[in-house]
């Protein structure tokens, strides 16, 4: 007899760069605190679904970055183990909800903003039947089109240039935030503005997003932080509203009307802050960067505020349950099961363990590699290093830096800093020097030693660098 299945389109939606506390309907927020006076957004739109769904304010990404995040998310594997641990480096080599989906015979579906990260080069278009790029109505017909789907819908109005991504969707609104930006900068420009993207961008689009991130440079060396959160403060409102909204309501009332059952998963992949070791996202293991809104709504959801720790990694496994999609080995997945909780059928009592790494490369050098593989060149190797990391235990955290970026985010340097914090009743972190740490590096040490060397292996580095461009942590 066939399995009956309860969801005829399970829609994970990826609102990138989305920090928790970005949400107006979420009680628990970190930054009034550290930029108050700011104006929030309104989020009227997310407020709205997070009432009628199981939200989960206080979940925790595994690293700060695209392209690890959303493998974990879609793996349910922590990085080093699913092949993509770094911040461009390596393969997602374990299978995804999209490759159990395909063997169900449900049609698989990706739309992304970031065709450069989430694309073919790290492995995200396998078991993909149809892959968009920046198309949000061709992604709507093509699931309401099929009889049962999978999809991801990748949306980066949220990440720099804050709003409005690129000129398609931004327009003149775009080109006047670009013109008043311009209007502060002094004659003498940042020493170094990158000239990395996540898409591609050609013509007006390119210019529009190199002046931009000109003056987000110099509003960053110059220390403005609160102006800078500002902004983008001010981009998620502006993105809910012209784009996000319109898209969901619209995917939402096709399916009705259909009588299609739609289980939605809405999360963000990391947040974003500003301060002297956050420069946004990439290198910064803030809380504000780390924790991340995570949300589902659909038939036999209970709506429910939860705000126990959870993780990315916990996605994967609750969308297969919820889906009742079978999976043998199921069992070895890093994350578990939310399915429960979201269903109302029990309550979260603990903060669940975390674990978050950010593997990260020098500027100049990723520049470099970005203009050879946009050349059609042979790239040749991208060297990441570990920048930190992070192991999360009840009501402490333990943050341990080994690099830092200097000189206007140029190069990078090496240190060795680490510290606790304790969350207070209202989730956020303080310093407390005298909390025990012992079992928050062992967490960390028995995590690590996934990249331990196996004694007596004496491969050559080139074989060990062929490895690792694959994804293995060698």
């Amino acid at each position: 007899m066939p399995q009956l299945l309860p969801y005829d389109h399970i829609v994970f939606i990826s609102l990138d760069t989305l920090r928790s506390d970005g949400i107006a309907a979420n009680p628990c927020k970190l930054w009034p605190e550290r930029y108050p006076g700011l104006c929030p957004p309104r989020t009227d739109v997310l407020d709205r679904l997070s009432a009628a769904g199981a939200f989960f304010p206080n979940a925790i990404s595994s690293a700060p970055y695209t392209s690890a995040s959303h493998a974990t998310i879609l793996s349910g594997l922590y990085p080093l183990r699913h092949g993509l641990h770094a911040f461009y480096g390596g393969r997602l080599r374990a299978p995804t909800v999209f490759t159990h989906a395909r063997r169900l015979g449900f049609r698989t579906i990706m739309k992304v903003d970031f065709p450069v990260i989430l694309g073919t080069e790290l492995g995200f278009t396998r078991d993909i039947d149809s892959y968009l790029v920046e198309d949000d109505d061709a992604f709507i017909a093509e699931v309401t089109a099929a009889e049962r789907s999978v999809s991801m819908a990748h949306f980066a109005g949220l990440h720099l240039p804050y709003g409005f991504h690129k000129l398609k969707f931004g327009g003149d609104d775009y080109r006047a935030k670009v013109a008043e930006l311009e209007g502060s900068l002094p004659p003498d420009m940042p020493r170094f503005v990158d000239d990395l993207t996540e898409t591609h961008r050609d013509g007006e689009d390119y210019q529009l997003f190199h002046r931009y991130k000109q003056a987000v440079g110099h509003l960053y060396e110059s220390r403005r932080y609160a102006e800078l959160f500002q902004l983008y403060l001010d981009g998620i409102e502006y993105f809910l509203e012209h784009r996000f909204g319109p898209f969901v309501d619209t995917l939402m009332q096709r399916s009705r009307t259909q009588g299609k059952s739609v289980l939605l998963v809405i999360f963000g992949d990391h947040g974003y802050q500003f301060e002297d070791d956050s420069w946004g996202n990439f290198n910064s293991l803030a809380e504000g960067v780390l924790r991340v809104p995570l949300l589902f709504l659909g038939d036999g959801i209970a709506p429910g505020l939860h705000k126990h720790r959870v993780r990315t990694v916990d996605i994967a496994p609750t969308v297969l349950d919820l889906a009742g999609f079978s999976v043998a080995h199921g069992a070895g997945l890093d994350g578990i099961s939310l399915a429960p909780v979201a269903r109302g059928d029990s309550s979260l009592h603990i903060d669940a363990p975390a674990l978050v790494q950010a593997y990260t490369a020098d500027p100049r050098t990723f520049t470099e590699f970005q203009r050879r593989q946009r050349a059609g060149q042979d790239p040749g190797h991208l060297p990441h290093v570990l920048l930190g990391e992070a192991a999360y235990l009840g009501d402490r955290r333990l943050v341990h830096l080994f690099h830092r970026y200097t000189e206007g985010m140029s190069t990078m340097v090496e240190i060795d800093e680490a510290s606790v914090e304790r969350f207070d009743d209202h989730l956020v972190p303080r310093p407390d020097d005298g909390a025990a740490r012992d079992d928050l590096e062992a967490l960390l040490a028995d995590y690590n030693a996934l990249t331990a060397a196996v004694p007596g292996a004496t491969a050559p580095e080139e074989v060990r660098q062929g490895l690792r461009n694959i994804g293995y942590p060698v």
